[in-house]
């Protein structure tokens, strides 16, 4: 290659304070008059620092304060100045070498100030000290885009925050909640067209489903979806938007998905993030209500062992479900079971389509456990006189 045409590129490692000072020394920006107020300065400013983060005693806590006050410099002025070394040069002319170094803290104590996740009512991971040590030893670009990264977060709290309002929702009942599954319930509450709006609690998700699931979207759910956008702050629109493009693309075809049952919808609905107010016992029952309206109606409300035990060796006998037996029911049905069996299947399979999902794993525990024993005591043939049988049914149903 003719020598013309080779460049070689020159790396500056220099920080942007040491270029700045340097480029207006060249050209004639700083004086010799402000080059030493500079070298008086900075030792310190320096001390400062190293006593703020250790102590002023040891050298290697002054040469770590020599670069943090350098970067704190430089990340002023690189601001400042927008990388033009010539509005660099005269900011280090006009103002005191302190006040750049002050300023730079000051842009770190602001970037700190702000959120480091979507998370509303999220707490600062590291304290401002924490913070600054870390951040005084970073460069100008690292601030630059966590900065922009940390002004999104917030910009997506406030929105949240702004629909929090509209809802009903008092901010200080929001802690640790993620933006995102606050905005997706918006969107879906709003869609589901229940006057007055508002947040649900679990029996309230529960119902929202089951009524975009029996309707579709209702005209008036998409009315008041487009009249909240219509007075939402244009700063807003963006994020709420994307949320709602994410329920209706991503959610709504699950609701509205018949083959899955509603309890698990319900599960993969929370867990796909959204947010419910603080539920108490009342909703609980609510919920297990909501979720199963054939539990309810085969258990009568019964939680105890004895009762959910009858009710499924009814089930494993294919006769009618019952939470209680009278003594000649039972008879009754070990003479069934003797003469077609007794099936476990059958069981497990309405413990999974009917129970409340938190329920489901220690009801199959309970009866898989249940069911050999049974099948030993019911299937007896010795017993001719089916004691033993009713026996076992009383030891461990309800048997009256």
């Amino acid at each position: 290659m003719p020598p013309s045409c080779q460049k070689i590129a020159v790396f500056d490692a220099r920080s942007f304070f040491e270029k700045a000072l340097a480029h207006g020394v060249r050209n004639g920006i700083i004086d010799q008059h402000r080059v030493v107020s500079i070298l008086n300065d900075a030792p310190k400013g320096m001390l400062q620092i190293a006593e703020y983060f250790g102590t002023q005693y040891l050298r290697p806590n002054i040469e770590e304060a020599r670069t943090r006050i350098v970067n704190l410099v430089s990340l002023f002025l690189a601001d400042r100045s927008g990388g033009d070394l010539d509005k660099a040069a005269r900011s280090l002319r006009d103002h005191t070498f302190l006040s750049h170094s002050r300023g730079g803290s000051e842009m770190i104590k602001a970037l700190w100030a702000l959120p480091d996740c979507d998370i509303i009512g999220g707490m600062s991971a590291k304290s401002q000290r924490e913070f600054l040590a870390e951040w005084s030893l970073r460069e100008h670009a690292e601030y630059r885009i966590a900065l922009e990264q940390r002004k999104a977060y917030h910009l997506a709290i406030e929105a949240a925050l702004w629909f929090a309002e509209n809802l009903g929702v008092a901010p200080s009942s929001l802690s640790m909640v993620p933006v995102g599954s606050f905005l997706r319930t918006a969107m879906l509450v709003y869609l589901g067209g229940n006057t007055p709006p508002a947040f649900p609690n679990a029996a309230g998700l529960v119902s929202i489903l089951k009524a975009i699931r029996k309707k579709g979207i209702a005209p008036k759910g998409r009315k008041r979806v487009k009249e909240i956008f219509q007075i939402l702050p244009e700063s807003y629109q963006e994020i709420a938007r994307r949320h709602l493009q994410e329920v209706e693309t991503e959610d709504l075809p699950r609701i509205l998905d018949s083959s899955l049952a509603i309890d698990k919808l319900f599960e993969e609905t929370v867990q796909k993030g959204y947010f419910l107010r603080d539920v108490d016992l009342e909703d609980a029952s609510l919920f297990d209500a909501a979720v199963s309206k054939e539990w309810q109606k085969m258990t009568a409300g019964k939680t105890d062992d004895d009762s959910l035990l009858t009710i499924f060796v009814c089930i494993a006998a294919d006769t009618v479900p019952k939470p209680t037996l009278t003594r000649s029911a039972a008879r009754a049905l070990i003479r069934k079971v003797r003469a077609d069996g007794l099936k476990q299947e059958p069981v497990l399979g309405f413990i999974r389509q009917c129970a409340p999902h938190e329920m489901q794993e220690g009801l199959e525990k309970l009866w898989n456990e249940f069911f050999p024993e049974a099948q030993s005591y019911l299937l007896d043939s010795s017993d001719t006189t089916l004691g033993e049988a009713v026996a076992f049914l009383k030891e461990h149903c309800y048997v009256m």
